[in-house]
């Protein structure tokens, strides 16, 4: 395990590296604080109380994925703490973080949990997918999507199987080595079983929809408004594809030096300079960072959680795995 986390940290901290050198190389950082303190407070303000509307958005999918049984200000909070914890930690442990939260706090079994962060991030690459492809066949931008469709394409797969085969997939689930895994699995599996129909994938699909819509609301307000860049709204729009891709990415906490190149780059692909880029780029992050980590990591210490339980209760999950 030390040497697969090893690599791992290899891995992501090369990426970062590389990120971070494309995004700062040959910058003039007069211009760069030239194009920032362009940039007015009041649109600041608008756009991070904006943004709160796309929390709110998020929440509200997570209590309908709980049944409408946890409450809104529950998910609000869990929302907020799975946040923070992934822009502290340097790896996607925000998830596993949510779904403890909802067992502590909510009273949902581990496994219950997991599955409904699972629809929720699945539902989430599917959305990047969609709106991926499209801007790639407008723009005619060869973008890598290619994996993500692979990687979406076999979850949907695999539940196809699980739906159509549960007997094989009860038996695949028995050959587990752990009793506490199987039975973690084939919790799993009765939820997929009994709580995925046409219309949950439905509702669960426009939830999914408007919070998008209202997460790319914010990138449009600060490339139009605050940073005022010449671009079409298609243009804008393909720019927080990139983006959202490169916050996707397993990188850094937050996807630091990831998220900037993103931005970097496809403003460079509509004749954008670097200077302006990055400004754009950096002032994004940092209102889709700031806010949201403040308030989770209040949340986080008022729950009794810690980061090192939450690390620790990963690490038990990979071992027990692996076994």
């Amino acid at each position: 395990m030390l040497v697969k986390k090893s690599v791992g940290f290899a891995l992501r901290f090369g990426l970062v590296a590389a990120c971070l050198a494309y995004a700062f190389w040959g910058v003039d950082f007069g211009q760069l604080w030239h194009a920032l303190s362009g940039y007015g407070v009041w649109a600041i303000f608008c756009t991070v109380a904006f943004s709160f509307l796309g929390y709110a958005a998020m929440a509200l999918r997570f209590n309908y994925l709980t049944g409408h049984s946890a409450g809104f200000w529950l998910c609000v909070r869990a929302f907020f703490l799975g946040m923070a914890v992934n822009n502290i930690i340097p790896a996607k442990l925000g998830e596993l973080a949510k779904a403890f939260y909802l067992r502590q706090a909510g009273g949902f079994s581990l496994s219950k949990g997991v599955t409904m962060v699972f629809w929720e991030r699945f539902f989430d690459l599917n959305a990047l997918l969609a709106m991926g492809l499209v801007v790639a066949a407008h723009f005619k931008v060869n973008l890598a999507f290619v994996p993500l469709a692979a990687c979406v394409g076999g979850i949907w797969a695999a539940l196809f199987v699980v739906r159509t085969f549960p007997s094989l997939v009860e038996k695949i689930i028995d050959l587990m080595p752990s009793a506490r895994l199987s039975a973690f699995l084939a919790d799993i599996k009765l939820q997929i079983l009994h709580g995925v129909t046409p219309g949950f994938l439905a509702v669960l699909g426009l939830y999914t929809a408007l919070c998008w819509a209202l997460y790319a609301a914010i990138s449009f307000l600060v490339l139009l408004w605050v940073a005022s860049l010449p671009l079409t709204m298609g243009q804008a729009a393909a720019v927080f594809v990139l983006s959202a891709l490169g916050m996707a990415m397993p990188s850094s906490p937050g996807a630091f030096g990831v998220f900037e190149a993103a931005v970097v780059f496809s403003l460079g692909l509509f004749g954008i300079d670097k200077e302006q880029a990055l400004a754009a780029g950096v002032v994004l992050h940092m209102l889709q960072y700031i806010p949201v980590t403040l308030v989770g990591v209040l949340i986080l210490a008022r729950s009794g959680l810690s980061i090192k339980r939450i690390r620790e209760s990963d690490e038990g999950l990979e071992e027990e795995t692996e076994s």
